[in-house]
């Protein structure tokens, strides 16, 4: 795994919700992905709400990869625990996700 973002994109249906874009924006293997931050980056500028583009897309001549509030996004998808990130669903689709799951469950002694 490369980056989180893989993980977050791992959960197609909700973040496709989050970011106001199609599921068919969000890729079926993220883990295939060369670069899965730049990939997010990509699907937020294509959002219909325009905070998640301000936030998430760097703006023109900034220099950086990421907009000025692309963590906090990304933060507030993954503690929505109604509409948010389900590391669940996403470990069905990310393999080195759900090796994670399993080995965390076992290291506080909750069997599978």
């Amino acid at each position: 795994m490369r980056e989180i973002e893989s993980w977050l994109l791992a959960d197609r249906e909700h973040l496709a919700k989050f970011l106001s874009v199609g599921v068919s924006r969000i890729p079926l293997d993220p883990e295939k992905l060369d670069n899965p931050k730049s990939t997010m980056v990509e699907i937020a500028r294509h959002s219909r709400r325009k905070d998640i583009r301000e936030d998430m897309v760097p703006r023109p001549g900034s220099g950086r990869k990421v907009g000025p509030a692309y963590t906090s996004q990304l933060i507030e998808f993954a503690r929505d625990s109604k509409r948010g990130w389900r590391p669940n669903v996403a470990a069905k689709t990310s393999d080195s996700l759900n090796r994670c799951v399993r080995c965390l469950l076992r290291l506080i002694g909750v069997a599978e």
